[in-house]
């Protein structure tokens, strides 16, 4: 995993552009903006109460807190409210008990691991105080809570604040009566109608334990002709921004869920520095004084309320009259998908970058998992001419390198039903979070991707119409249902062991558009031409898979003999085709082995697909070191035969010739010296076995101006004399 500078807080959320995950998040941005700490948050889009298959994909984006880039978590865990996803986060937050982890609610005893602390707002402290507001200040003497459902934790700490004030003020306990509702509108729909039915008597105010169910109450109230406050005083708790929907004005409690968040982070902070934080002390929230109790609303509150409303206005106008999703099903490669929405970038609220973050397999509909490995883009129109930054998923710092250090970044999940494609991040340079509307856009970013995999599905058919069951059109070579069946029928005609070579082309870089996809076609068929040239082809050998071959079969009788046509066909492909120019010889991977007699022909596949994964893998890896790119250029330029020493490469890149010759060596595990001398022998044996050139021409088409010496070179890295090798190929 990439991303070492352990700078980073991770925030665990669901849907955190919800208004009480917006406070908890401006506290967290603004005190590690403080503290020096940057800020990754992940979190899903749609976090539906029920479990919903359709919707289970987004949850992967959770394991991104397995990096290693992280000095702590904090987990918004109130968020999480279905059972399923709180289960898999329960799995997850167990194996990382090596980081600091803050977990902002209510106590979980499953989420209780030696590494986790639990912080929370103090609900009886905030309900106490609403109640004596009503007490103190306005003397009302006959009080009503609705409160949440039995037994539930925040419902049962807000009826024990209510009864701590209401003993204070010596009000009879008859006149202060409790009622359970389920914190959601209908209840507080259903407990109006008992009032107005007489089944309850109207007090002189009711409290309600959220504000959900004090517009369920106020909606039906009014609409019955009860006059609020005038005769009835209804009061929320929690502000959840959407009073102005509702008459009159409701007057709520808003709590400290901004200064939660900054504890959250001061206590990762010193956990992650191995001090010890003070015993917590709750943050007192504030009242927040509407027209539905005597008080009246504070006009400057309210101006601050239009002004968001209008501007959510705006932004929702612009998302769902707009035409992305149709303009993004039109795309016919990823450079238009990107230009589409960085044409409509202003859609997205405040946001100052905006990156498409794609895992490298993110196309292929048939992968089990995504790629750690990814590429991401900007989509803002002042950045696409950046070139790509590809990193693993894990390396939060590859994204920061071209950020303030005061940045957020939210890492948000694209999927389309079981195919999930990487994420989508949002840089934000102040603290804030995306709005609601959001989902359209990622929702239309997903179907676009969707589109493009099936266009590029299409494309592949048109060009290689397959209509044999064996065999595949664009390279001749058997099909993968032709090979196992060709193969099944060897094995059950020859018991003995038969060795095999996969390879693939591209493994870890294929371009999607269409020119990407022309030049891959021509490398396929390329390939399969390299087969032949090397008179492989009475061999059983296909075409599998879009990137893969095989070939069993061929007349060996060692792993040696078996290597050494590894190396021909690596040799040959090379100089026959255009992979150096191209995708790169670094997307090569090949390998050989000896199938066993007792497997079948679809085992002996995945075995070798197996492999080539894991060389495909590795290889990825070695992407990610310093100055990798650069390195793989000049291999290819090598290997292409180009005139280039030591000292030209360092001129060009800026290296000191020391410096050059270690990283390179650190990469390739062989030196720039030997690596030269390796590719002219490759370019020999390519001439050998291809061409009708003598031995001293061959020598000199590839720099040697002394045959003796290109003997012993070429000797000394193949094992054998070029005169041996062009009789045994």
């Amino acid at each position: 995993m990439g991303g070492h500078d352990k700078k980073c807080i991770g925030v665990i959320a669901a849907e955190v552009n919800s208004i009480e995950q917006r406070q908890i998040m401006r506290g967290i941005i603004d005190r590690s903006r403080e503290l020096g700490r940057r800020t990754v948050v992940f979190s899903n889009l749609y976090n539906p109460y029920e479990y919903d298959t359709a919707l289970e994909l987004e949850n992967e984006i959770y394991r991104l807190i397995f990096s290693r880039a992280l000095c702590g978590l904090i987990m918004i865990a109130e968020s999480f409210t279905n059972p399923a996803l709180q289960e898999k986060l329960q799995g997850l937050l167990s194996q990382r008990q090596d980081i600091p982890v803050v977990i902002i609610g209510i106590y979980l005893k499953a989420l209780d691991f030696p590494n986790v602390r639990f912080i929370n707002a103090n609900d009886a402290l905030d309900m106490e105080e609403l109640t004596d507001h009503l007490l103190d200040v306005h003397h009302f003497r006959r009080i009503d809570l609705l409160t949440g459902m039995k037994e539930n934790e925040a419902a049962e700490q807000r009826v024990i604040g209510f009864r701590r004030s209401i003993v204070r003020h010596q009000v009879p306990m008859e006149n202060a009566r409790v009622y359970y509702g389920n914190f959601w509108t209908d209840s507080g729909e259903a407990h109006a109608r008992r009032y107005l039915s007489g089944e309850l008597e109207l007090p002189d105010a009711i409290i309600c334990a959220n504000d959900y169910m004090a517009y369920g109450m106020l909606d039906v109230l009014i609409e019955h002709g009860v006059r609020v406050p005038e005769q009835v005083t209804v009061v929320g708790y929690e502000y959840i921004h959407e009073r102005i929907y509702h008459a009159p004005l409701l007057t709520t409690y808003e709590r400290g869920r901004s200064r939660l968040g900054a504890d959250a982070v001061e206590i990762v902070n010193l956990l992650a520095a191995g001090a010890n934080p003070l015993p917590y002390t709750a943050p007192r929230g504030r009242l927040i004084t509407g027209g539905s109790c005597p008080c009246g609303a504070v006009h400057a509150q309210l101006s601050v309320e239009l002004e968001e409303l209008r501007e959510k206005q705006k932004y929702d106008k612009w998302n769902v009259l707009g035409t992305l999703e149709q303009k993004l099903t039109l795309c016919s490669n990823l450079d238009e998908l990107i230009q589409v929405l960085g044409e409509r970038h202003y859609w997205v609220r405040s946001v100052q970058n905006m990156y498409l973050c794609l895992a490298e397999n993110w196309y292929d509909a048939t992968a089990e998992t995504p790629s750690e490995y990814m590429t991401c883009r900007s989509i803002m129109p002042w950045n696409q001419h950046n070139p790509p930054i590809d990193c693993s998923c894990f390396d939060f710092q590859a994204l920061y390198a071209n950020a303030p250090d005061t940045a957020v970044h939210y890492y948000l999940p694209l999927f389309f039903e079981k195919h999930f494609f990487g994420c989508f991040v949002l840089e934000y340079h102040h603290a804030d979070t995306y709005d609601d509307i959001f989902r359209n856009w990622m929702k239309s970013i997903s179907i676009g991707l969707m589109f493009l995999c099936m266009k590029n599905d299409i494309r592949y058919l048109l060009q290689c119409q397959n209509l044999s069951e064996q065999l595949d059109s664009l390279t001749g070579l058997y099909n993968q249902r032709g090979f196992e069946a060709a193969l099944q029928a060897k094995m059950r005609s020859d018991p003995s062991p038969i060795y095999a070579i996969a390879l693939r082309i591209g493994a870890i870089k294929t371009d999607m558009s269409a020119e990407g996809q022309a030049v891959q076609s021509q490398l396929l068929q390329q390939t399969a031409e390299v087969f032949r040239l090397l008179h492989l082809e009475e061999a059983l050998c296909a075409h599998t898979e879009m990137q893969t071959f095989v070939c069993a079969g061929f007349p060996c009788e060692s792993q040696e003999q078996c290597d050494r046509i590894c190396e021909k066909i690596t040799a040959v492909l090379l100089h026959h085709s255009s992979v150096c120019r191209t995708v790169g010889m670094e997307t090569v991977v090949i390998t050989s082995m000896l199938l066993p007699a007792d497997t079948t022909a679809a085992g002996c596949i995945r075995e070798m697909n197996a492999a080539l994964d894991e060389q495909a893998d590795a290889l990825a890896l070695l992407r990610t070191q310093p100055h990798a790119e650069t390195l793989f250029s000049v291999r290819n330029r090598i290997y292409r035969m180009e005139l280039c020493t030591a000292d030209s490469i360092c001129r060009q890149y800026s290296f000191s010739t020391g410096y050059f010759r270690q990283i390179y060596k650190e990469l390739f595990g062989i030196s720039f010296h030997q690596d030269m001398i390796r590719a002219r022998v490759f370019c020999a044996i390519f001439l050998l076995l291809t061409t009708v050139q003598s031995i001293a021409a061959i020598a000199e088409q590839c720099g040697y101006e002394d045959g003796n010496y290109f003997l012993r070179q070429f000797q000394k890295i193949t094992g054998l004399t070029p005169g041996q090798y062009r009789k045994n190929g």
